[in-house]
C-alpha cells in the first residue's frame, strides 16, 4: 500500500484565486470534508515557509485537541503544504500539500497530496490514512462552493 493519497480535479478558477483561499487558515475549517477541523486559532494568511497556523480539531476517538501546522512548502499561486503536529509535541511525519497548475485562462488543476511516508512509529502508522479519497474530494467540492465555481473530474 502506498504511503500517500493523491487526488486531482479541475476547478473553474484561476490558480491565484484558489491559492488565496488555500493560504487562509480560517477557510480550512469551512472547506474541510473530513469533519475534523473545527476552526482556526488566531488565523492569518500564510505567506512563507516556516509560518505556523493552529487549528481546533475533533475526532470521536480523540475528542477535542489542537494541531499546529508548519508550512514547509510555499510557492505563490503554485503550491502550498504544511506538516501537522499535536500542540506541544514534535511532528510525527505526515504532510498535506496542494498543487495548482494552469489548465486554461479560467481553470486550474487542483491536486491534494496527503503523505504519511515520513511516519516512522509503526503503531501510529497503522491509523493511516486518516482521511479518505472521498473526504478529499468533498474538501475540493467545498472549496469550489466557497469560491462559487464548478469542480470537474480531471
Amino acid at each position: 500500500m502506498s504511503d500517500e493519497l493523491v487526488v486531482r480535479r479541475v476547478i473553474e478558477a484561476t490558480a491565484a484565486t484558489v491559492f488565496e483561499a488555500l493560504s487562509d487558515p480560517k477557510v480550512q475549517a469551512e472547506i474541510d470534508g473530513s469533519g475534523m477541523l473545527k476552526g482556526a486559532v488566531d488565523p492569518k494568511p500564510l505567506t512563507e515557509v516556516g509560518d505556523v497556523f493552529t487549528m481546533k480539531m475533533h475526532q470521536p476517538e480523540l475528542g477535542d485537541y489542537v494541531m499546529e501546522n508548519t508550512v514547509f512548502l510555499f510557492e505563490q499561486d503554485v503550491r502550498i503544504g504544511w506538516e501537522p503536529q499535536r500542540q506541544g509535541q514534535p511532528p510525527r511525519g505526515s504532510r498535506w500539500s496542494w498543487e495548482l497548475d494552469v489548465v486554461d485562462s479560467e481553470r486550474s488543476g487542483l491536486t491534494q497530496i496527503y503523505d504519511w511516508s515520513g511516519v516512522t512509529d509503526l503503531e501510529f502508522k497503522k491509523v493511516f490514512p486518516r482521511v479518505t479519497e472521498q473526504q478529499i474530494v468533498a474538501t475540493m467540492q467545498r472549496l469550489a462552493d466557497h469560491l462559487g465555481v464548478l469542480l470537474e473530474d480531471s
